[in-house]
C-alpha cells in the first residue's frame, strides 16, 4: 500500500513540471486595457518556450460574455507600435479543449489596435494564439487561460 501510494505521489508532482513553460518570456507587465498582456515572439521559436527572445508585447482584451476583441501590441517597454508596418489583418485561433475556430482581426480606422470577433466559447478557460505578419517576420502570440 506504502509503494501505491508513493506511486501515485510522485506521479501527480511530475504533472506540475509537464507544461513546456508557456511561449515566450514571462511577463510582469500591467495592462493598459483591461486585457491580459503576452510575449510576442518569431513564429520560428515557438517551441523554445521563455528562451524564445522577446521582440514585442501583446495586449488581448475581449469580454467574457461578448465576443469582441482587440489587440493592442506595444515595443518592449510598452510603448504603442506603429500598426501601419504590419500587415492589415492578424490571424488568429480561438483554442478550447484541443479544439481550434480560425478568426480574423483587423486593423481599426484609427491604426491603434486590430479588432474583430472571436468564436463563442462554451468552456472556460480557452486560449487565442495571434499570428502577425510584417514584410519580413512572423510573428506569433499565445494568450493561454482566458476566461
Amino acid at each position: 500500500m506504502k509503494v501505491l501510494i508513493l506511486l501515485c505521489s510522485l506521479f501527480i508532482s511530475s504533472m506540475s513540471f509537464s507544461h513546456d513553460e508557456g511561449h515566450g518570456p514571462a511577463l510582469k507587465d500591467e495592462s493598459r486595457y483591461g486585457g491580459t498582456i503576452t510575449a510576442i515572439i518569431n513564429v520560428k521559436e515557438v517551441n523554445a518556450g521563455r528562451k524564445a527572445k522577446l521582440l514585442y508585447k501583446g495586449e488581448l482584451v475581449h469580454s467574457s460574455r461578448g465576443k469582441e476583441v482587440k489587440l493592442y501590441l506595444f515595443d518592449q517597454s510598452m510603448k504603442p507600435l506603429d500598426l501601419e508596418k504590419l500587415e492589415k489583418v492578424v490571424k488568429a485561433v480561438q483554442i478550447e479543449r484541443g479544439k481550434e475556430k480560425k478568426f480574423e482581426l483587423k486593423l481599426d480606422s484609427s491604426g491603434k489596435f486590430y479588432k474583430g470577433e472571436r468564436p463563442q466559447n462554451k468552456r472556460v478557460p480557452f486560449n487565442i494564439d495571434v499570428y502577425v505578419s510584417s514584410k519580413d517576420k512572423k510573428l506569433f502570440g499565445a494568450f493561454d487561460g482566458l476566461d
